[in-house]
């Protein structure tokens, strides 16, 4: 189906047609309350027919067996629209007893009913409903005055079409909005009741039905009220206020009024316009509570066809407030045709309602107060990035009917078509001259009035992940630890489990001798070196931290021992016997750990080295991590450590390399990058980045053989020419420039960027930010008015590595308005606010990017981040949820840290000593790890492992100021812990 504003040029019209059928009226009953004589007219915008006139009986049923039909233009989006809100009007008229002499017959009002057809937008064919006939003057009065139940009159009506208005594929990517407005309030002081009842006052609203077409949304005709009751505050209202149909021309009385719809009650707090924050509230309860206001508090559906809902996120993208204009139009001049505008309409204002929440994954409401202020064009089109105005003050009902209606009646085949719109065109500005103030409506201004406004989408414009899924995943990634499970053995089985980790520690042992002292030979070795060695091996051990390891490995089979070899699970009651148990148990397991040393060691044996437990990839991880801490020093050992591991690694050598050039050590970096290509001449990124090095040191024409080098190594990388080309641009070689990008858009795949935006990306990551910035600067001459997210989201994240935050803000805030669905944009923004110590918007922007559905790229930093957001506003709950989302995914010391961290905040004491360890295990030089873990032995009364722990942190160099008075704060209170007092 179309949805542009009318059919292709060449193509027939697609219409369908709309039946419908009155087929009998019940429970009528005339002023008298006798038998009557009555017909029924139907109106959609104008009359579509009447019935015959039919006597009703004193059952109050009748048969009328009428037909009227609506023809709709299926590729016209207002005329679609116009099926979303207009109603059919239902006027059930009686005929008066003809009176003598009279030449014309009398008639009465019975009362009117209405009939919502939007529900032929779902795809639906047909349907039959009971409209019920509203009236003041004879079931509510008969129950009123006699006390009977008088059942409602109504009117059986089915509805048919011939073709569906909308297929079930479309429907299923279209929208349904609803705008409603409530009230104007703290209105200006001489607007009262008593001097404005001729008067009425208009708010419209412009929204896309396609990408071509928009139609203004007027909210109906306002009035002045006054002052509710005392009590009454229309943000928590005691009675039920009904919402009244928008499109309410014509209708009277409660028919009116939406059925199930009413104003609810809102928290100022919750909103989304100006005046929600504190500061603000006094006056408005003041304002809702004790003066007039003008309330329309009225409802308007728009059907949004799949181009309309796009068109919508791109004009909120562009232009986040969206006007609505406020107006007073006088009673009198209404009627009158022809007659200007200008004369009739008065007190122009404008409020700008805030859109941009509907951008949110999962949004779907919004509902704010927007301060209203004088209406001035120039300021119009501006903000709304408009070069003309579409005038919406006429309001919609001015407009032709955009569907066309047939019905029968007596004598009559149709009605006159619609009004024209008596609104004249606006007149053209002079150029050069001074726009013209509005001083009328300074007013609102001067008052600070406002206005409420809801907006509501059937679907979010755009999708959010649902709460299960999330807590789903939650719950799978918190890990089980399988030492927190009981094992019950029997002796035999805890001794053979004491030889296994006895044999296992001690293979670890002789791992750190090799890797110290290498394999030696012990036959050729004096006593004194022996001994010196050991004493070294011993002080490592201590110093390092692995001592306490190999124990905590060793505990669990020791306490395996005690219960099931010499049967102690309880207290000892005198100290004699406690001494006693532990000289047993001493000999006892210095017996046994000899067998267990002889069951995996002979001196004829020379065991391997045991493996890292820690591989190249985790180390990588570790030091990414720790390059985004900003903690460098830590990250260089990790580096190292991968070297240690294997030297013979190109990849350890160009890793090491480029975080040298992160830290600004180009030598560093130059030596490494050598290194690498010593071990692999082929190593494109290697011949790359040394070669941008060397032009760091201004050593050109070593340069350009590496960067010439690589486009031959690799003459289909578009990355190798397009840095060739960059170097060319910048010795001023254009001809070898030319080339060079005309060779790289050869090899260049994508639709949706270009060789400098794709090279920027990869020079970012390996910190050549000189080189980026070129390529970023040839974008920009390359297409300078169709720059895309992307380049905007590389200039940001360019300024955020040097440090300049205020411009990386602005271009992140660009690319956002390019494209809002993009989680990058939001979380690079999140990244800056965090960098620049806004920890709240940093929180805000975080939450946001990992609500969509798209996950964001490098979502471990941001949950990392934001974890440690959660632990500065000491939200441990949640920063404790964080930092496991983040231990399932990449496990590290920091993640576990922060797992512990947060555990012991909570009062976890025993998950946060679980926490730590795993930390320890993948660092145990981290000295806030030490530091926790003093603090948990220190709340769990173990004195000896709190000030090992205690001394360990010191050692490794805890200098958390914070961390080490509450260590000592403790320490005093329990008394232990510190061996020093």
């Amino acid at each position: 189906m179309a949805d542009k504003g009318g059919a292709p040029a060449g193509e027939e019209k697609r219409t369908s047609t709309i039946q419908i059928k009155i087929i009998q009226a019940k429970n009528l009953r005339g002023v008298k309350g006798d038998a009557v004589t009555a017909y029924a007219r139907v109106e959609f915008g104008k009359t579509l027919g009447e019935t015959n006139k039919a006597e009703i009986g004193p059952d109050g049923i009748t048969k009328f067996n009428f037909n009227a039909s609506i023809e709709v233009n299926l590729d016209d989006p207002s005329a679609i629209d116009e099926i979303c809100h207009r109603l059919v009007l239902f006027h059930v008229i009686e005929v008066l007893p003809k009176e003598k002499k009279a030449r014309e017959e009398k008639t009465a009002p019975i009362g009117q009913g209405v009939l919502d057809l939007s529900s032929l937008l779902k795809g639906e064919n047909g349907f039959t409903q009971a409209v019920v006939i509203h009236s003041g003057t004879t079931a509510e009065n008969v129950a009123a005055n006699t006390g009977q139940n008088i059942l409602q009159p109504e009117l059986q009506v089915e509805v048919t079409v011939t073709n569906p208005l909308v297929s079930a594929e479309v429907y299923g990517v279209s929208n349904h909005m609803t705008i409603r407005v409530d009230s104007v309030y703290s209105l200006p002081e001489t607007w009262q009741p008593s001097n404005n009842a001729t008067h009425n006052f208009n708010a419209v609203m412009t929204v896309p039905l396609s990408d071509t077409v928009d139609v203004s949304v007027n909210a109906g005709a306002g009035s002045i009220r006054p002052a509710p009751e005392k009590n009454m505050d229309i943000s928590s209202p005691q009675k039920v206020i009904p919402r009244r149909f928008a499109s309410s021309n014509g209708l009277t009385g409660a028919v009116v009024h939406i059925p199930s719809s009413s104003v609810e009650g809102y928290v100022y707090e919750e909103e989304d316009g100006d005046l929600r924050v504190k500061e603000h509230h006094s006056f408005r309860k003041e304002s809702e509570a004790d003066k007039a206001r003008v309330t329309w508090n009225s409802e308007r559906n728009v059907f949004l066809l799949p181009s309309a809902t796009e068109t919508l996120q791109e004009r909120i993208a562009k232009c986040r407030a969206w006007p609505m204009e406020i107006f007073r139009s006088s009673l009198s001049s209404g009627a009158k045709k022809g007659k200007d505008d200008d004369t009739a309409t008065s007190c122009h204002g404008i409020a700008w309602v805030n859109l941009a929440p509907l951008l949110y994954p999962g949004v779907t409401r919004i509902k704010g107060a927007a301060l209203i202020h004088p209406y001035i064009e120039s300021e119009v089109l501006e903000r709304t990035k408009k070069t003309t105005r579409s005038g919406t003050v006429s309001g919609e009902d001015s407009g032709q009917q955009r569907v066309s209606s047939g019905g029968s009646r007596r004598g009559v085949s149709s009605a006159k078509k619609g009004a024209k719109d008596s609104k004249k065109a606006a007149k053209e500005p002079v150029e050069g001259a001074e726009e013209p103030k509005n001083q009328e409506a300074q007013i609102y201004t001067e008052a600070r009035s406002y206005v409420v406004v809801e907006i509501v989408l059937e679907k979010p414009l755009v999708s959010k992940r649902p709460p299960e899924q999330l807590a789903a995943k939650v719950a799978e990634y918190i890990p089980k630890r399988s030492s927190l499970t009981k094992h019950h053995c029997g002796a035999d089985e805890a001794v053979s489990e004491y030889h296994k980790q006895i044999g296992d520690v001690a293979n670890l042992v002789l791992n750190e001798y090799r890797q110290k002292f290498g394999v030696s030979n012990e036959s050729t070795e004096s006593d004194e070196v022996s001994d010196e060695r050991k004493r070294s091996l011993i002080y490592d051990l201590n110093s390092s931290g692995k001592y306490f390891a190999f124990k905590e490995q060793l505990k669990q089979s020791v306490v395996k021992v005690v219960r099931e070899k010499f049967f102690k699970t309880s207290a000892f009651q005198k100290e004699e016997e406690l001494h006693q148990f532990l000289s047993e148990l001493y000999v006892f397991l210095i017996e046994q750990m000899h067998k267990g040393v002889s069951q995996v060691f002979s001196l004829q044996n020379n065991a391997a080295p045991l493996p890292s437990p820690l591989d190249q990839n985790s180390l990588v991880h570790f030091a990414k991590e720790a390059e985004l801490n900003q903690n460098y020093e830590l990250a260089a050992r990790y580096y190292q450590e991968r070297l240690a591991m294997d030297q013979n690694s190109s990849s350890s050598w160009f890793d090491y390399g480029c975080f040298s050039l992160l830290v600004g050590n180009v030598s560093k970096a130059g030596e490494c990058f050598r290194e690498c290509l010593g071990l692999d001449q082929n190593y494109i990124l290697a011949l790359l980045m040394y070669g941008i090095v060397c032009v760091m040191e201004e050593r050109y024409d070593v340069a350009e053989t590496f960067f010439e080098d690589s486009t031959c190594v690799q003459p289909d990388n578009c990355l190798a020419w397009t840095v060739l080309g960059l170097f060319y641009d910048t010795r001023d070689n254009d001809i070898g420039a030319e080339m060079a990008f005309l060779e790289a858009n050869k090899h260049f795949n994508r639709d949706d960027s270009s060789i400098f935006l794709a090279s920027a990306a990869t020079l970012l990551e390996l910190h050549a930010y000189s080189l980026v910035e070129s390529a970023l600067s040839h974008e920009l001459l390359s297409s300078p008015k169709t720059l895309n997210q992307e380049y905007y989201l590389l200039l940001a994240k360019l300024h955020m590595a040097k440090g300049e935050l205020t411009e990386a803000e602005s271009y992140v805030k660009q690319a956002t308005v390019l494209n809002h669905t993009n989680p990058a944009g939001w979380a690079l923004l999140g990244h800056i606010l965090y960098l620049g110590g806004e920890s709240k918007g940093a929180r805000d922007n975080y939450e946001r990017t990992l609500s969509y559905e798209t996950p964001a790229p490098d979502t471990h930093s941001i949950r990392l981040r934001l974890a440690s957001i959660y632990l500065q506003l000491q939200q441990y709950g949640a920063a404790k949820q964080m930092f496991l989302l983040a231990c399932r995914d990449s496990p590290s010391c920091i993640t576990w840290l922060g797992v512990g961290i947060s555990c012991y905040r909570l009062g976890e004491l025993s998950e946060a000593e679980q926490a730590l360890s795993e930390a320890n295990i993948l660092n145990n030089t981290d000295p806030e790890v030490w530091g926790y873990l003093s603090l948990v032995c220190l709340k769990t009364s173990r004195k000896l492992e709190a000030e090992q722990s205690y001394k360990y942190a010191l050692r490794v160099g805890l200098k958390d100021v914070d961390l080490l008075g509450e260590i000592k704060s403790i320490q005093k209170e329990v008394g232990f812990g510190d061996a020093g007092f």
